[in-house]
């Protein structure tokens, strides 16, 4: 890419220095920490020093990393985000799976989750990187799709992004670390900004979902199923069945599941799962403190526990409980 992007207010990153270091044991203990778990090499016998800064906002991140010699970072399988990289200055090699990139100036790769990666810099090479979770990526794809999918979110790396998408990445990054700066209480609309962030991410950077994406801002749904999913969200908490829903949306029981197959590519009954899965773990993340699982569960129209936890385990990876000892904490 030969376009000069305008970096303008990345510049409020220098105000969040995170480490500054030039022993080795720091450097390899404070990027695990920040970014993820990974092995660490230093290329050539010199001094290195390294300098991180940037800040969280949510589950995310956005860092500034800067290295003074040539490193080789073996990042581990075990991380669960991923990991979008610009080049502000010198030169990498990215390596996952079967694919290679050679990331300069203007260029930006993608390291994904649970993907082991490989990450070779030059002498001097300074990257910002944009630090986003697996879980929030796939809730904003289930936003946008409409429906729950099972493949996870593979990002197209390099020369794919198109510079106006990757322009529109980067203002957006810029008008993040202003507000991050200057706009008191941002944390109350941190959540809203960052599914902004990667819905635009999800349209811009090519990947396995972008047809379907595109597909889908395109398509405009029959009057049933508009009507379906608006009686579905007003009676989320309540038992729903098949009879009343194709009762109220004036069509057959047959042509409701039709729909849904056609449009969502699931059954009436697993788009309603989805979006009460969906609904409990909003709950939990925003839960009080006297609040307990079975609260939460009973209020959102949850009977049978055992079995939802069963669901939301193999969603989220965790238990309910173990999410809302996460908000307490």
């Amino acid at each position: 890419m030969k376009q000069l992007f305008n970096f303008n207010h990345l510049h409020y990153l220098d105000e969040f220095l995170l480490f500054n270091s030039n022993d080795y044991q720091t450097i390899k203990d404070q990027i695990s920490h920040y970014l993820c778990p990974h092995q660490f090499d230093v290329k050539a016998v010199t001094d290195l020093n390294t300098r991180l800064n940037g800040f969280s906002f949510g589950q995310s991140a956005l860092y500034d990393l800067k290295y003074s010699a040539p490193v080789a970072i073996t990042l581990d399988e075990d991380s669960p985000y991923y990991l979008f990289r610009i080049t502000l200055e010198g030169q990498c090699k990215v390596e996952y799976a079967q694919n290679k990139v050679v990331q300069s100036v203007g260029i930006m790769t993608v390291t994904h989750p649970h993907t082991k990666s490989r990450i070779m810099t030059n002498h001097h090479c300074r990257n910002i990187i944009l630090k986003l979770s697996k879980q929030e990526v796939e809730t904003q794809l289930f936003k946008m799709l409409g429906y729950r999918s099972t493949e996870a979110v593979i990002f197209n790396s390099g020369m794919s992004c198109t510079d106006e998408g990757l322009s529109a990445i980067v203002e957006t990054l810029n008008y993040l670390c202003h507000a991050y700066y200057n706009i008191q209480n941002w944390s109350f609309i941190s959540e809203s900004f960052t599914a902004y962030l990667i819905e635009l991410i999800l349209l811009k950077v090519p990947n396995n979902y972008s047809l379907k994406l595109n597909e889908r801002r395109q398509h405009v749904l029959p009057n049933y199923m508009k009507k379906a999913q608006k009686y579905i969200q007003q009676h989320l908490r309540a038992n729903i069945t098949l009879a009343e829903l194709s009762q109220f949306c004036a069509v057959s029981t047959r042509t409701l599941q039709k729909g849904f197959n056609q449009y969502f590519q699931q059954t009436p009954i697993e788009y309603i799962r989805d979006l009460r899965v969906e609904l409990v773990h909003q709950a939990l993340l925003n839960s009080h403190e006297y609040e307990t699982v079975s609260d939460i569960l009973l209020e959102n129209g949850i009977q049978s526990f055992g079995h939802f936890s069963t669901i939301y385990k193999k969603r989220y990876g965790c238990l309910p409980s173990q999410t809302l000892k996460m908000r307490v904490a």
